[in-house]
């Protein structure tokens, strides 16, 4: 039981030109296949055009998800996004 529980953890972020940036995350709602939270890296080199895309987070317990940019600095993204892999569990 307890409050709503916050999912921390590392990654990858992959930007549509392929190029791949470390990142932490943090997503706070975990509602099927959806979640919504921040992506917190060092965004300050990459063209903001390029987040208007989808973009793909691959987690570093295997989770792969594909999210959209709700907000972004140069320190992170605010993003929702979906899990992409079928069938994964925990």
């Amino acid at each position: 039981g307890g409050g709503p529980a916050m999912y921390t953890g590392k990654g990858l972020l992959v930007l549509r030109d392929g190029r791949t940036l470390p990142l932490t995350y943090q997503f706070g709602s975990n509602s099927d296949d959806t979640r919504a939270g921040y992506l917190f890296c060092d965004l300050s080199d990459v063209d903001p055009a390029a987040l208007f895309y989808r973009l793909r987070v691959v987690c570093d317990d295997g989770t792969d998800l594909v999210v959209a940019v709700a907000h972004s600095s140069d320190r992170y993204l605010a993003v929702i996004g979906r899990v992409s892999a079928p069938g994964v569990s925990q």
